[in-house]
């Protein structure tokens, strides 16, 4: 296992420079070469073709610099191995103005020169290449030579998902906000690109941008913007090709107009967890040194529709002069509404005149607003200047269209002073939902169900504007009907003639309807008309009333039973009810009922047609029979829903008169799965399971006269078809509900935990409960849920099962931290009523679960070279997680080839390593490397070592380490160069403590960089800790020629 030591040759080890700006025959950009941090070995193209060093003077303003450099003496030649040469500068009057630098050149078979370029101390300098020197390189397919920049082909494994495998670049140097000359020196043509990449800048996620500011010194690390020329996908898109621009600019300080062109293409994907992913490929060569430019991602958690700052500031509109004021001056932060006096108003599309909207140069939206459908989009901002409308581009901002027909933008401060984004004049509009705009009433001597402070009169009143009811802090509406004996807090009802619109139908008109009453006992109402603008109202949000009644089998109030003067005004109601007629399904009377009938004097019956289920829920009145008129009598309306099934609830209120009673109708009976036994110790015993119903044929009652003759119907129910109980259970009957019961050889827990049982895995829970044990204490399954109502549990062979991810069953999941763990935490919830009639025993669950991932453990491993990766199973008790920790070295840059079987490595050589967790999810947990250091033997604890990192960072006292990245996904990247232990030591072991981190305090990653002091710290984002080890390397005695 002994590899043969080489020695270097830059032949072998260089980095390619494919720059066609530095010819001889190109004019100057102003770049300067002393912005790159030259290491090693280069080698020069021109569009793929090998060039070389121009050897005699190159004239001022060309080689893409002003000051040109180059090679005083000729090259050497093969046999002449490495060679040192005189780099001259032309300063304009002398050829070799500066001629104190030199570099080291070699010449290599194949027809081609590297050189060991160094730094150099002025800028505007650049080295120069000779177009007379270009020659074929074999290796080079010239037919891609002109489109470099071309997109891979997606791979057409179906399970390849770039979301899940992608490298991250942690390039703060891209940020378009960036102007400095240090952060120049970048080149994206010399990067092998390679597979999908994720962007990071300062900790967190980034995406390329989609527009950038054109002006000089803006250039996003190198000299060429590039960037994405249209929006970013969307989740459901998939992978996509997008077209790439670059910026043409003219590269000098008073100039800084600038033009686009096409550069190529990328192919993007959005991820769940608001990031993308891109397939980056080599830019344009003709560009000088262009690079990817990117903006930071502010990932939404919530609707920007929803949660803004309302800016009503009118100076900011196109038609009003300038005040001076700078948008720099301001804290900006998040997303803002533009009102003007209260109105909506938008951003101008166009340019706006100089000294308009309080400032004097006026920013504008270069793109159209976006539609609802669209979502987030990012549009350019432009500034005219003046000579022209868009001078100056801004930072991108973002915008989204929200319903009710206004914007909100996410903005950013401008650099410059006097600068102020301006609103259009032109698109203002009243603010069209007043329901986000109102004023609360909350009055209840309004309420039409009390009769009572008549001292209120609305005509004193100074209406303005839009208003929300309330009664006791509840929502309410306006009455749809007029209600006898009620006055509404004054002597006269005013009451909506008509239904209450639809979400979809937006602002309607209603007439608004008054009772007339004169005071004497028979003499009622009349209407009086008027056209007035109906309120902004709400019910309030409740459980669905399909699955959440009272059963009311209460036989007598059928319209065929004769009054047995009971009155409804004696109940409690409370809530949605659900009428049966021994125990099937009955329905209130559509039709005038007969006094003396429904067990009391008065009948009450529904003055109108029952709803479908597609309507929901609707308002009906309630008409009373008093003997004189079937509707003399007006109650409060009530509400009414179909349900699946063919059975109807109703909520039901307290009549005004005694002797009042809600009828049903008995042509309406239909056989349903209603209560019909009952639950004895020894199991289920029959009580009743034959109905005899026989129609009402009463010629009193409107449409049930039949010259036929009628018969007895029997219809059988079975109560216990559709349950499905178990071996285990059995079916019987509860409070008026039926389900299975548990068998009474089962043991019941006594803490009550339904004989929970909890599985956790990555970022998944599933519990599930005993359904026979749930429903013994009094909670049917349908009533339960998890922290999202939305979320209902599944039945599963006699269990009822919940489970939340992280992906499309949220469900209310919330994560948390306590600096011991980190935790996925959600509730079982649920409210039953036991009670029957016109009462209620309501009582709440609540069954609090977790998923739980313990923090520190250190684990060790003993392990040989074959292959050389290590694999770390973490298994934690019952109700919490488990993840896996790899470590693996890689020979290459790229992380693409793995070291695999039996070798040596050469001592001073890259060892290049990647620590990821798997298991988690990585949208929310990265993977920190805390520490990493070798020992000679495998043993972490063992006393000759070596700290390679130490806080996060790199050992400043061993300058062969570098972090890649730390902390800002699943995967940290770190290489060293390999070492030798002095002694009687062959091997290398290698040793890392890691932890894992939420991403959510954006406080992960580690600043590394010169002079700042970085100090390990304890917080609740540090999750699980673990140690894990790999090797041995064993190290031969090489040399390094570089």
């Amino acid at each position: 296992m002994i590899a043969l030591s080489n020695t270097f040759d830059p032949c072998n080890k260089y980095t390619s420079l494919d720059q066609p700006w530095r010819a001889n025959n190109e004019t100057g950009l102003d770049i300067c070469d002393s912005d790159f941090n030259w290491n090693g070995w280069y080698r020069f193209f021109y569009y793929g073709m090998n060039i070389r060093m121009a050897e005699s003077c190159v004239p001022t303003s060309r080689c893409g610099t002003y000051y040109t450099l180059w090679l005083n003496g000729p090259h050497p030649e093969i046999e002449d191995g490495v060679v040192t040469r005189q780099v001259c500068v032309n300063a304009g009057s002398d050829c070799c103005f500066f001629g104190s630098t030199s570099i080291k050149v070699k010449t290599c078979p194949g027809n081609y020169s590297v050189y060991k370029l160094i730094s150099l101390k002025y800028c505007s300098m650049a080295y120069c290449t000779d177009v007379n020197t270009i020659t074929p390189n074999p290796q080079f397919n010239t037919s891609n030579s002109k489109n470099l920049s071309s997109s891979a082909i997606t791979p057409t494994n179906p399970s390849f998902d770039p979301c899940t495998k992608y490298s991250a670049l942690y390039d703060d140097w891209r940020d378009t906000g960036i102007i400095y000359y240090n952060y120049r020196g970048h080149d994206d043509t010399v990067v092998e690109w390679k597979g999908w990449y994720r962007l990071y800048m300062k900790g967190r996620s980034a995406q390329i941008a989609e527009t950038v500011r054109c002006e000089n010194y803006r250039t996003c690390g190198g000299y060429t913007a590039v960037w994405l020329g249209g929006s970013h996908p969307r989740l459901e898109d998939g992978i996509v090709t997008q077209e790439i621009y670059r910026s043409e600019q003219n590269y000098n300080y008073y100039d800084t107009e600038c033009s686009f062109s096409r550069s190529g293409s990328v192919q993007v994907k959005a991820c769940p967890g608001d990031y993308y992913v891109y397939k980056l490929v080599k830019p344009d060569v003709s560009s000088p040194m262009p690079t990817y430019c990117a903006v930071v991602l502010n990932s939404l958690t919530y609707d920007p529709c929803h949660n803004y700052l309302s800016l009503d500031q009118p100076w900011r509109a196109n038609n009003e002069t300038g005040l001076g004021i700078c948008d720099s001056d301001f804290s900006w932060n998040g997303w803002y509404r533009l009102f003007y006096y209260g109105m909506n108003i938008r951003m101008p599309e166009s340019y706006v005149d100089v000294n308009r909207c309080g400032s004097y140069y006026g920013l504008w939206l270069n793109g159209p607003h976006p539609e609802v459908e669209d979502g987030v989009v990012t549009r350019q901002v432009c500034v005219n200047a003046g000579s022209s409308s868009c001078y100056f581009r801004s930072t991108p901002i973002r915008v989204k269209a929200c319903p009710g027909s206004y914007y909100v933008y996410e903005f950013v401060s401008p650099v410059w002073c006097s600068m102020a984004y301006c609103t259009a004049a032109t698109s203002t509009s009243y603010n069209s939902d007043p329901c986000n705009k109102y004023t609360v009433l909350d009055e209840d001597w309004r309420n039409a169900r009390s009769n009572s402070k008549r001292g209120h009169d609305d005509t004193v009143f100074e209406w303005s504007g839009w208003y929300r009811l309330y009664l006791q802090g509840k929502s309410a509406q306006i009455s749809e009907w007029c209600v006898s004996y009620t006055t509404c807090g004054g002597y006269t009802q005013l009451w909506l003639n008509g239904s209450h619109p639809q979400l979809e139908d937006g602002i309607v008109t209603r007439d608004v309807y008054g009772t007339n009453v004169n005071y004497y006992y028979y003499d009622y109402y009349y209407y009086y008309n008027y056209n007035y603008h109906s309120q902004c109202i709400a019910f309030d949000r409740v459980a669905d009333p399909c699955y959440n009644y009272v059963s009311l089998d209460q036989p007598w109030r059928a319209n065929n039973e004769t009054g047995l003067w009971i009155s409804d005004t004696d109940f409690s109601w409370n809530g949605w009810y659900r009428l049966f007629y021994y125990g099937m399904n009955i329905r209130m009377s559509e039709s005038c009922a007969p006094t003396s009938r429904c067990g009391a004097y008065y009948t009450l019956w529904l003055n109108g047609s029952h709803p479908e289920i597609e309507d929901g829920v609707v308002t009906r009145q309630v008409c009373g029979n008093d003997g004189r008129d079937c509707c003399n009598i007006r109650l409060n309306p009530i509400r009414v829903k179909a349900c699946p099934g063919s059975y109807y609830v109703y909520e039901l209120v307290s009549p005004f008169f005694y002797e009042t009673a809600y009828c049903t109708d008995a042509n309406t009976v239909t056989p349903t799965a209603a209560p019909t036994t009952t639950a004895t110790d020894g199991g289920l015993s029959i009580t009743r399971n034959v109905n005899t119903i026989t129609p009402v044929n009463d010629p009193e009652i409107p449409g049930t006269t039949d010259s036929m003759t009628t018969t007895s119907t029997t219809v059988t129910v079975d109560p216990c078809a559709e349950q499905s109980c178990t071996e285990d259970e059995w079916c019987g009957e509860r409070d008026g509900v039926y389900g299975c019961f548990c068998n009474q050889s089962d043991p019941r827990p006594r803490d009550k935990s339904y004989d929970s049982r909890e599985t956790c895995e990555s970022s998944s829970g599933t519990m599930s409960l005993s359904r026979c044990q749930l429903f013994e204490t009094g909670f049917p399954i349908n009533v339960l849920h998890l922290s999202d109502p939305s979320c209902n549990g599944t039945l599963q062979n006699g269990r009822l099962v919940f489970h939340f991810d992280n992906d499309e069953h949220i469900c209310g999941t919330n994560l948390t931290a306590n600096g011991t763990h980190f935790i996925y935490e959600n509730s079982i919830q649920g409210v039953a009523d036991s009670a029957g009639g016109a009462i209620n025993r309501k009582k709440e669950l609540e069954l609090r679960f977790s998923c739980v991932y313990k923090l520190r453990q250190t684990l060790t491993m003993d392990m040989e070279f074959s292959p050389l990766q290590s694999i770390v199973h973490k298994t934690l008790p019952d109700g919490q997680g488990m993840y896996q920790v790899r470590m693996i070295p890689y020979q290459d840059a790229a992380f693409s080839q793995p070291y695999n079987g039996t070798e040596d490595i050469e001592v001073d050589r890259r060892i290049f390593m990647e620590v990821t967790v798997q298991g988690v999810d990585g949208r929310q947990i990265a993977t920190v490397i805390d520490s990493c250091w070798v020992t000679p033997v495998n043993d972490q604890n063992y006393a000759v070592r070596w700290d390679l990192i130490i806080n996060r960072c790199p050992n400043p006292g061993h300058n062969t380490v570098k972090v890649l990245q730390n902390g800002v996904s699943t995967a940290a990247r770190f290489f060293f160069k390999m070492l030798a232990f002095n002694g009687n030591y062959s091997k290398v072991f290698l040793h890392c403590d890691i932890h894992l981190c939420l991403l959510q305090n954006n406080s992960c990653a580690a600043n590394c960089s010169s002079g700042h002091q970085h100090r390990a710290g304890r917080s609740v984002d540090t999750h699980d800790r673990a140690s894990i080890s790999v090797g041995p390397f064993i190290r031969t005695a090489g040399r390094t020629g570089d």
